[in-house]
């Protein structure tokens, strides 16, 4: 008897492309070797990369190892136990040699803001694909304050912003007023800022090591400063829209908080995204608080939402609030831990002999989207 030949299943086009949205960038990239209609969907598709970035949820924090080129990439939402939701030693071969200090310097649209030895890269993560950024005329002779990376919707254009000042050592040292340079990927240039307003700013007292990195939200680049005239810490924001500066006043309990407790302990402070809010965060002696600002740029909507005391974990810094509302953070011994909103740990992993530092770790969302103009740099 004649075996029975088996019937091929041909899915229509639009049926495959809608379920290889929904699949997490890691997965596409390796799914270009199934076939050449698939690479060219998952490689050339504009289209495609907007459609699936739109679908992503997947999370990831980006750390390098103090003083080594090895990374780390680690998906929040899965379980800190859960080994395959990591990625180490992510290619970075572009970059100069060991020995110079690497930074990073934002995430916008899943890529990658890095400075590294008087040299700015964009790199995507999840395709490798990269671009090697001229850097600004001043970049050499100035001390660099702020670091932002954005990106422009409308003219679907990437933004680099650095804010930089000349310090000049003397019995009563002096500070030039902040610089602003914006570089533009698609005009492939540095544009200087001519802003209206001195800006006396300077790093808040617990600055980690390095350049301020910024917060992009709602079209404008956030920073947490300090007045040096006045000692006032606040909120500096970059309008990338009408290109100018403006303040943001923090929480007047938060501000109090941070006076009374300052010279007394400990205390860690500073900004990120809560739920597509922008918002403080604080911890001070095991307990932290979280302040959101519920109504953009209006100082009567900032809420305490968030406050608990923890233990045993030590020097717990927030990093990142999940799609099940728990909060993940950092604790001082090289690991990661993560909250429930009430205060109870619900895991903890540790990663050995890794350090830590906020200037060395950032918040990216996986994506395949590439430069735009097709300028890129293959991996």
């Amino acid at each position: 008897m004649a075996k029975k030949k088996k019937k091929s299943v041909h899915l229509p086009h639009e049926v495959i492309t809608e379920i290889l949205l929904r699949l997490p960038a890691k997965t596409l990239v390796r799914c270009r070797c199934v076939c050449k209609s698939w690479r060219s969907l998952i490689s050339h598709d504009s289209h495609f990369a907007i459609s699936h970035f739109q679908f992503t949820t997947t999370h990831k924090l980006f750390f390098i190892y103090y003083d080594v080129p090895k990374t780390l990439s680690i998906d929040f939402n899965a379980s800190l136990y859960d080994d395959t939701a990591f990625s180490s030693s992510l290619r970075l071969r572009f970059l100069p040699p060991r020995g110079s200090r690497l930074q990073i310097g934002g995430s916008c649209r899943g890529f990658l803001f890095l400075h590294c030895h008087r040299s700015i890269y964009l790199w995507n993560p999840s395709t490798g694909i990269h671009r090697k950024i001229p850097i600004a005329s001043n970049h050499n002779t100035s001390k660099l304050l702020l670091c932002g990376f954005a990106y422009d919707t409308i003219a679907d254009d990437y933004l680099v912003v650095l804010g930089s000042y000349k310090y000049i050592v003397t019995l009563d040292p002096v500070y030039s007023p902040v610089n602003l340079e914006i570089f533009s990927l698609r005009a492939n240039k540095w544009k200087q800022i001519e802003v209206a307003a001195y800006l006396p700013y300077r790093k808040t007292a617990n600055s980690v090591e390095g350049p301020i990195v910024g917060l992009f939200l709602n079209g404008s680049i956030h920073w947490l400063v300090c007045n040096y005239e006045t000692g006032e810490n606040f909120i500096t924001s970059f309008d990338l829209k009408e290109m100018r500066m403006s303040e943001i006043a923090l929480p007047d309990d938060f501000c109090m908080e941070l006076e009374l407790y300052y010279s007394l302990s400990s205390i860690d402070y500073d900004l990120f995204e809560f739920c597509g809010h922008i918002s403080a965060w604080k911890v001070e002696m095991q307990t932290i608080e979280i302040w959101v600002m519920q109504e953009y740029k209006v100082h009567s909507s900032w809420t305490k939402t968030v406050h608990f005391s923890y233990d045993p974990a030590p020097s717990f810094n927030p990093i990142y609030f999940t799609n099940c509302g728990d909060i993940v953070g950092t604790v001082g011994d090289g690991g990661l831990v993560k909250f429930n909103d009430k205060g109870v740990m619900l895991e903890y992993r540790s990663y050995g002999d890794c350090f830590f530092e906020r200037s060395q770790m950032v918040v990216y969302t996986e994506s395949l989207l590439s430069f735009p103009g097709g300028t890129t740099d293959q991996p």
